[in-house]
């Protein structure tokens, strides 16, 4: 009579495609939520989800491994009932974030946040705990089988990475979601063939039901961005109360002007893989709507142009669409901006490129000074659609203006593939007050600003050329901890020239504040004193603040900075609270921030007090919100119902192993996913890419260590040694390959990632299968407890590894990911050792033993 936990000899194919859509869904669905957060909540929790879904994975082990009588009982029932339940959670889950008030900046404000993070949580981890259940529980049930089984999982994993892009592109983001649900529901059909045939209708219902109703479901859904974002402020969702303690009187105005009147225009929002991007319109006076986007404008430009049209991107920094009808309104506005400046520095006719086009600003000042031809570089094609064709009539026709085009790509391959050189490189970050005043962009991470990058621009520059780049930033005079990003964005201006070899590059740079705009200006060599002579002369004709210019000793802490010597800088940057050094590619953070042992200093003097750190106190509950799911829910499970598997004299080395292989390998993931957004250009192609290469790689290296390397010891040399040499050549040249290959097209350089990060899977895959053999011959019982303790630091690495990002750069916690494997590795040998030296010790007892009971 056959078991009803075994694998039915009739249906047994069934359980290889529920495997495979299990797993495909499982990543669409972690993609899918990286995106979902960022508009929700904020872009750096897409590490979280990381981690989210990896305690979901790691609670699911622990529970069958506690519980062994779930995989001896009706096996397809509780399968086929999980992967249900999946499909259902998944959608549910979509209700929780659009109705759950989780501000994460005000954690520390508000206790009762903390319940909204669990509420999160738990609607994110429940979908891949019970997904997880159905992968381990198929691996259980098929173990004479399990190299099949992991080729599935492996298969839809990739699969489903590699999908999940073009899926946003054409799903939009919370369709994605409900395309994940969809799968889980063709895993539970899966699951009823192999149990009862006859259930598979009521899961293939449900597909159904998902594919015609799942887009009206997904759009009834109201989704919010956080109050803490500039957009929440503009619809009246939001009061000034997060940020107002931290604002000045100057800069409240606008945002109170603008609170509560606009509307979106929903037929032209749209989820993208890139952004989420929103149109909103100004429901008030035209004046009104000019008021709140007057930063960087001269007092003298008369009655403002209108700017009724708004476009957010994840609900924050936000671009403006003026009103392009009438050119002379507009001339004279740009004219008197602080986007022209560098024009004063040009001849006529000037070739222009420009990084970051929005809605078009910098497009209108190239006209104004009819510029020869100006290329505008946007990321985000729903942003470039919007301007060139939904809304082109409102923006006068940009697209179609002599000279100008529109192009959608990334800003540092664009220039690095272009064989141009240019008499202008603009760029604008839109940063937001908000934002910054509340310390959300304290973890943000942009390559356009880094010294590597300001490097590619001068050296696109003709003779005479200008770099400028503009963002917003409180007046130099306060006593502001966000001025503090000024002090970074001329700092990598300052060590990029010094790197050209320029001998003095603080006369290379000339810094301008204009009514919140802080304006940067850059050429490739000094100023004459001419040129110094024409700057301040516009500055005072505009009214605008001098913070820096070549030949003069202004008083402030930015001209001081530029001045000083690079020992005097380098001390100041080692006494100081924040971290000041300037963003480089290893480590892109482009806003001050706290240095860790730091970060609960009292900052009285600040007047932004603590609102600044606001980014980093959030890592640090998240910090102790993964340890302490790790704890319930992994090791609690083992600990109260697998107490047998520590007892041995092994155990601390395969403690010290498997925890090394979690923090190991998510510092290498996380590490790599950060690495490659400079060559792939944005986070969601980063993610999906490392993703997918990642875990196919590892599961080949898996296999071949099982198949072609007999003996544990031989495995783990062979695993070490080729860790070491290909993580080695990553390190040492991977920046090399970087360069090389930046300027070339987005499907080559996916080429190049995949088979820059496959040889270190392969290699990283081999260790976790190599320790399990050598517990199943030291010490069988400890089992449950590797997987548990390495789900367990994986959990906890997730978030750890961007911490100490912060700190090291990432291309140190790769060289700390290298030496933990190291240590990880010699703690098995040793466990190795003392676990044949107590089998050893425990033979010859026994046989004492038999041979005192034969003679007596």
């Amino acid at each position: 009579m056959q078991h009803r936990g075994a694998i039915g000899k009739p249906r047994t194919s069934a359980i290889y495609p529920a495997v495979f859509l299990t797993s495909a869904g499982v990543l669409m669905l972690q993609v899918a939520l990286t995106r979902l957060f960022s508009f929700t909540l904020w872009y750096h929790f897409a590490y979280v989800v990381i981690s989210v879904a990896l305690l979901g994975y790691g609670a699911s082990g622990a529970l069958l491994s506690a519980f062994p009588g779930i995989l001896r009982g009706n096996l397809p029932r509780t399968l086929f009932a999980c992967a249900t339940g999946c499909a259902v959670a998944i959608p549910a889950g979509l209700l929780v974030y659009a109705h759950t008030p989780f501000y994460p900046l005000q954690l520390f404000r508000q206790p009762a946040q903390w319940w909204y993070l669990a509420a999160y949580y738990a609607a994110a981890g429940i979908p891949f705990f019970l997904a997880g259940v159905c992968i381990a529980g198929a691996m259980a049930a098929a173990s004479e089988r399990v190299t099949r089984v992991y080729c599935a999982d492996l298969m839809g994993a990739g699969l489903g990475a590699a999908l999940v892009v073009s899926a946003i592109w054409r799903l939009e983001t919370p369709g994605v979601v409900i395309a994940a649900a969809g799968l889980m529901a063709g895993a539970a059909a899966c699951w009823a063939w192999w149990w009862r045939p006859a259930l598979a209708a009521a899961p293939l219902t449900l597909v159904v039901l998902l594919v015609v109703g799942g887009g009206p479901f997904w759009r009834s859904i109201q989704f919010r961005p956080s109050v803490e974002k500039c957009m929440a402020l503009q619809l009246g969702l939001a009061h000034l109360s997060p940020p107002a303690g931290d604002l000045s009187e100057a800069e409240q105005t606008p945002l109170a002007e603008a609170s509560g009147k606009w509307r979106i225009l929903p037929d032209l929002t749209r989820w993208g893989a890139v952004f989420r991007v929103d149109v909103l319109e100004h429901t008030g006076d035209s004046a009104g709507a000019a008021r709140a986007r007057q930063a960087g404008s001269s007092d003298d430009y008369g009655e403002p142009p209108l700017a009724h049209i708004s476009i957010p991107h994840d609900g924050d920094a936000n671009a403006m669409i003026y009103a392009g009808g009438d050119r002379a309104w507009l001339n004279r506005f740009f004219m008197n901006h602080a986007v022209s400046l560098p024009y004063a520095l040009l001849g006529p006719q000037p070739d222009v490129l420009i990084i970051g086009a929005g809605g078009g600003r910098e497009v209108h000042a190239a006209l104004c000074h009819r510029a020869r031809s100006t290329t505008a570089l946007d990321l985000d094609p729903l942003t470039v659609r919007l301007v060139t064709h939904s809304l082109a009539d409102y923006s006068g026709y940009l697209a179609e203006q002599p000279g100008v085009r529109f192009v959608v790509g990334e800003g540092r391959s664009f220039v690095r593939q272009s064989k141009r050189r240019y008499d202008l490189i603009e760029m604008n970050q839109v940063d937001s007050l908000t934002a910054a005043s509340i310390g959300a962009s304290v973890l943000f991470e942009n390559y356009l600003f880094t010294v590597e990058a300001i490097g590619d621009y001068l050296a696109h520059l003709r003779e005479g050329g200008v770099y400028c780049q503009l963002h917003l930033n409180p007046p130099p005079e306060t006593e502001d901890i966000r001025f503090k990003t000024s002090i970074l964005r001329a700092g990598a201006a300052l060590e990029a020239l010094r790197r050209r070899g320029v001998k003095r590059p603080q006369d290379c740079i000339a810094v301008i504040y204009a009514k919140g705009l802080m304006t940067y200006v850059v050429r490739p060599r000094p100023f004459t004193r001419a040129e110094t002579a024409l700057l301040r002369d516009y500055c005072k004709r505009q009214r605008f603040v001098q913070v820096h210019l070549p030949y003069h000793r202004l008083d402030n802490e930015l001209s001081r900075y530029l001045r000083t010597s690079p020992r005097a800088r380098a001390q100041s940057m080692l006494s100081s609270a924040l971290r000041r050094d300037p963003p480089t590619d290893d480590r892109p953070f482009v806003w001050p921030y706290f240095k860790w042992l730091r970060v609960f200093d009292p900052l009285h003097h600040y007047r932004a007090r603590h609102a600044v750190a606001s980014g980093q106190l959030v890592m640090i509950p998240l910090l102790g919100v993964a340890l302490a799911g790790a704890l319930a829910f992994i090791l609690g499970p083992l600990a109260l119902f697998r107490r047998r598997g520590i007892r041995s004299p092994a155990a601390g080395g395969l403690t010290v192993y498997f925890a090394a292989l979690g923090f190991g390998f998510m510092f290498i993931e996380i590490s790599f996913i950060q690495r490659f957004v400079l060559f792939l250009g944005y986070p969601t192609y980063s993610l999906t890419v490392v993703l997918s290469a990642l875990l196919v790689a590892s599961g080949v290296g898996s296999l071949t260590s099982q198949r072609l390397i007999t003996r544990a010891e031989q495995s783990l040399l062979w695993a070490l040694g080729g860790l070491l040499v290909v993580g080695g050549l990553y390190l040492a040249f991977g920046g090399a390959v970087f360069g090389a290959f930046l300027g070339y097209a987005l499907w080559l350089r996916i080429m190049v990632a995949v088979l820059m990060i496959a040889p270190l899977g392969f290699v990283m895959g081999m260790f976790f299968p190599t320790g399990i053999r050598v517990v199943n011959d030291v010490a069988p019982q400890f089992v449950p407890w590797a997987w548990g303790i390495n789900a367990s630091t994986s959990v906890v690495a997730a978030i750890l590894a961007v911490m100490l990002a912060m700190t090291v750069g990432f291309r140190m916690v790769g060289v700390y990911a290298l030496g933990i494997y190291v240590i990880g590795v010699i703690a098995l040998y040793v466990a190795h050792r003392r676990g044949r030296a107590a089998h050893a010790v425990a033979d010859t007892q026994q046989a004492a033993l038999r041979s005192s009971v034969a003679e007596g």
